[in-house]
């Protein structure tokens, strides 16, 4: 190292023992370098007690050792000559451990009035951070389990998915948010349940602890399970009560190195700190979501000039400056985790024992470490492979879980298979009123689901039966708790019981729990659960008597919100004619965008009243005699329509909340950009497929909205796409659906928000159409 670099590594050094001694004694909290006898004194701390005489060095020689206690002790002498009521203490600070020369040498000349520590000793006296990162490992990490057993610690070793910043448009590798957090700066971590956040922080956690032990940095990594903290405004309570909680002892020692700037936070669930929903406070969730997060807030805020890291699941917030906002994150960048890639996959799967899966796996199925993890863990991916029988997620998991089922039956003796896969959908129901739709799902909920189907309570088979339902995992293990492991999984579940509800109403509401969870939800079911129901109506052939009994059972009830809004979205998803009047109330339609075009059959005899909707899209061509009702609903925005004066006001009523217009929906302000008719339809086309649905969309709907140039197009179009592998297409008895390829969501991406510079081919071949 050259002489110049040594100095500057010193100084640094210097700085961090300086930093530790203004924690170690708040008293002397303005103490520092100072100059004695014309010569420079690292650090001179005096309290009301005593005085503190501090020499730092990254040395590891016995000379070094020699002048600088020399220094310490002349230093100490002095101080007891004139101010002999305060007692006086040398520091000899080292960045390693000192050695047995350097040790010799301030025994002798500092004749034992010098201490000689290391970096790491002398931080010790402040907070004990092996002992702290000791009981931390202890504890668990976020919803990280073994798949096999459950256990706090997973046999399968971490696969690095990528991470990508949409506002950036950069990719991110663990080591990037390392370095960057390390430097003080601010990041967010989002994804679906199971995409693998928390492993992600757990491999932060571990990477930056191996960082601090080697000597590489004086800051260590504090891990909080924000769902252990609810209800908690107070930062320093929190700390606390995190310290309790993993059986680390001196909680007020952590304390001080957090306000000292020695720590890294990693806060993993921002979502699971409460639970909202928007009965009686709809139009207020970013206030709740606010104050839920207030004592986390507080400790990023105070956090001055420490590194955070906090993770959740996507959409929790409305955008990333409400999620910002919200954590108290200065300048943070939001990263989103992806889906395995096919040789990540592969990576990830040659880590389970005896696991081999050499045929590619289907389109539709979900490439996340959870989801992958459990059927590998269960012996389930025999039952994977390219099936012409299931094309997308909707028959793909009623198809898989058909075969899991049957061959669950042959396991239990009391219960067949179709049996068990009906206290799977009734779980699914209840879990309609968590955040997510996905869970926790308690043990007793569980009894009563079993209880319902069965008509008994269960046995202890019945018992051992509920606990391995496969497509359940565990949520908390000391609870007993369990969760849906994938969300499209649960959709088909919740599409099953809707068709139960649909086919035989007078017959579902004998089930308090079912009816409970209709009463409790607020969100109606998506895309998923709203095909897999239409196929069931189409299969019946008398999808209009099936919809029109329900309509009539639900007008003689006052009750069951959440069934109104799941035949709601039946109706306008499905064109299906609604000949009797229909009021739906309550419901949050926020997580879709529902659309009005010129094709629809009509739905006057609908009316929405007190729902909440995130966008409204009405094609200029609708007739408002087409159109349903709006009563003191809250729409955030409507495309297609550039004021109130724009609206239908016999359709929209005056008592509705609109936050705001957009002339144009999505596809039109495409179209305002300057780029060729091919590339717009592309662009139009790979938003329909893989941003406002990954379900799949039936061909007729991709001409939509589009003139008559730009639907001469689509065809073409949508050949480029099934060439480049970006889209499949399926036949069916009622048309072409069309499913975009999920693993290539990243080069979508990629293409939507920079097209010219994502260099894909099919950009080009898209332009050069014309």
């Amino acid at each position: 190292m050259s002489s110049k670099n040594e100095h500057a590594a010193n100084l640094d050094f210097e700085n961090e023992v300086r930093r530790i001694a203004r924690a170690k004694w708040p008293a002397a909290q303005f103490g520092g370098a100072a100059m004695l006898d014309g010569r420079e004194r690292d650090g001179i701390f005096e309290t009301e007690e005593s005085v503190h005489f501090i020499e730092a060095t990254v040395s590891a020689s016995a000379s070094k050792a020699k002048e600088d206690t020399r220094k310490l002790f002349r230093s100490i002498v002095d101080h007891n000559k004139l101010q002999g009521m305060k007692n006086a203490v040398g520091w000899f600070v080292t960045k390693a451990e000192p050695t047995a020369e350097q040790r010799k040498e301030v025994h002798e000349q500092g004749k034992g009035q010098v201490r000689a520590v290391s970096y790491s000793q002398f931080q010790q006296s402040l907070i004990d951070v092996r002992a702290y990162l000791s009981a931390r490992k202890l504890h668990g990490f976020g919803s990280v389990q073994d798949f096999a057993s459950g256990g706090k610690n997973p046999s399968i070793s971490f696969v690095e998915i990528g991470l990508t910043s949409k506002a950036l448009d950069e990719n991110y590798l663990v080591n990037d948010i390392l370095e960057g957090a390390l430097e003080g700066n601010h990041f967010a971590i989002t994804g679906q349940y199971g995409a693998g956040k928390s492993m992600t922080l757990r491999e932060l956690f571990f990477r930056l602890e191996a960082r601090y032990i080697r000597g590489a940095t004086s800051k260590f990594p504090v891990y909080i399970n924000l769902r252990e903290h609810s209800g908690q405004r107070d930062p320093v309570e929190l700390l606390e009560r995190h310290a309790r909680s993993i059986g680390f002892e001196s909680p007020s020692s952590l304390i001080r190195a957090w306000r000292a700037g020695f720590v890294v936070l990693l806060a993993d669930g921002f979502d699971e700190i409460t639970s909202l929903g928007v009965q009686g406070s709809w139009k207020k969730l970013k206030d709740l979501r606010m104050r839920s997060l207030e004592g986390v807030r507080k400790l990023h805020r105070e956090s001055i000039g420490t590194g955070i890291v906090v993770g959740g699941r996507s959409h929790y917030f409305e955008d990333d400056r409400e999620l910002c906002n919200a954590l108290g994150l200065h300048e943070g960048l939001v990263l989103s985790l992806d889906e395995f890639t096919e040789t990540q996959m592969r990576s990830f799967l040659s880590r389970f024992p005896g696991v081999e899966h050499e045929g590619a796996f289907p389109q539709w199925l979900p490439t996340r470490p959870l989801l992958l993890g459990y059927l590998a863990s269960r012996g389930l991916l025999s039952e994977l492979g390219e099936n012409s029988g299931m094309p997308d997620a909707v028959d793909g998991w009623d198809y898989l879980l058909d075969q899991i089922y049957e061959r669950e039956g042959r396991i239990e003796t009391n219960l067949d298979g179709q049996t068990l896969r009906r206290i799977l959908e009734r779980a699914a129901s209840l879990a309609r009123t968590t955040e997510d739709g996905l869970g926790p799902i308690t043990r007793s909920e569980l009894f009563s689901a079993f209880t319902e189907v069965c008509g008994y309570e269960p046995d202890e088979q019945g018992v051992l039966a509920i606990q391995r339902l496969p497509g359940l995992g565990i949520y908390r293990a000391e609870d007993e708790s369990r969760c849906f492991v994938d969300a499209e999984l649960a959709d088909v579940c919740k599409g099953r019981e809707v068709v139960q509800f649909l086919e035989a109403p007078f017959d579902m509401v004998k089930n308090p729990g079912w009816v409970g969870a209709m009463n409790a939800c607020d969100r109606p079911i998506n895309e998923v659960a709203i095909n897999f129901v239409l196929r069931r109506l189409e299969i019946s052939h008398d999808a209009r008597g099936v919809i029109r009994q329900a309509v009539a059972f639900l007008n003689s009830r006052s009750d069951l919100a959440c069934a109104r809004g799941d035949v709601a979205v039946i109706l306008l998803t499905g064109e299906l004619h609604l000949d009797i009047a229909f009021i739906v109330s309550e419901v949050n339609f926020g997580a879709r965008l529902v659309e009005f075009h010129p094709h629809m059959l009509p739905l006057s005899n609908m009316q929405f009243s007190h729902c909440l909707f995130d966008g409204v899209v009405l094609n200029p061509e609708v007739g408002s005699n087409s159109l349903p009702y709006f009563d003191s609903c809250l729409i955030e925005q409507i495309s297609g329509r550039v004021s109130s004066d724009d609206l239908p006001r016999d359709r929209i009523m005056h008592s509705c909340d609109i936050g705001g217009f957009d002339s144009a929906a999505t596809g039109a302000a495409i179209r305002a950009v300057r780029m060729s008719v091919g590339e717009k339809v592309l662009l139009i086309t790979l938003r329909k497929l893989f941003v406002q649905s990954l379900s799949g969309r039936a061909e007729s709907a991709l001409y939509r909205g589009l003139d008559v140039d730009e639907r001469r197009m689509v065809g073409d179009v949508l050949r480029m796409l099934k060439r480049h592998e970006l889209a499949v297409e399926y036949s069916r008895g009622d048309g072409v659906i069309w499913l975009p390829v999920r693993k290539a969501l990243t080069r979508v991406k990629r293409i939507l928000s920079a097209p010219n510079e994502s260099g894909e081919e099919v950009v080009r071949d898209c332009r050069a159409m014309g």
